[in-house]
């Protein structure tokens, strides 16, 4: 969505809106939420030098939980890749995620939200979308992986609901022609 402070005509307020649809076939009814009770609130503060996305893996393997969501509350970083979405030359798949970005140095977390999800074979995947500064200050965001995070020298806090009745689990989208997190029922 584009937005500008002024119209073609020159008046304020002025909003234009691309429209995209998907390539695939849509597909209706879709799961759009689920209640899940009850649910476990964990606040975990990783320490300078942490790898997340193992250190996050470990905690949900005690807990045996199997979906979740969660925050990045603040913290640092020595060193992230993240993608941001491009468009492509693939009329079934126009935009994707491009190579990734690699920062290294001060890196300063504004905020982040973390979906905790599962593969067909039950192994955990960490889903994440991040902005955060770099040690000049400027402005970085897109799909972070958690992997390649080494916390820096202030501890990164994260905030997180753990599910015990859903999950989200990866399935492929006929209209979106990606994998997605579907959210899923499951027994504790």
């Amino acid at each position: 969505m584009k937005i500008s402070n002024k119209s073609a005509e020159g008046h304020p307020g002025f909003v234009e809106v691309r429209k995209f649809l998907h390539a695939g076939q849509q597909s209706y009814p879709r799961t759009l939420d689920l209640e899940a009770n009850p649910a476990e609130e964990l606040r975990i503060t990783l320490q300078p030098g942490t790898k997340v996305g193992e250190a996050l893996r470990e905690v949900l393997n005690r807990y045996g939980q199997r979906g979740g969501v969660g925050r990045m509350c603040g913290g640092t970083a020595r060193k992230l890749h993240y993608h941001r979405i491009e468009n492509t030359r693939d009329a079934n798949r126009p935009y994707d995620y491009g190579p990734p970005h690699v920062l290294e140095g001060v890196i300063t977390f504004v905020t982040g939200a973390i979906t905790v999800g599962q593969n067909q074979e039950g192994k955990i995947l960490l889903h994440c979308h991040a902005g955060f500064l770099d040690g000049d200050g400027s402005i970085h965001g897109g799909h972070l992986l958690l992997d390649t995070v080494e916390v820096g020298d202030d501890p990164l806090i994260i905030r997180l609901c753990l599910f015990s009745q859903g999950a989200f689990v990866v399935n492929s989208d006929e209209e979106t022609l990606f994998s997605l997190l579907h959210p899923t029922p499951m027994e504790s």
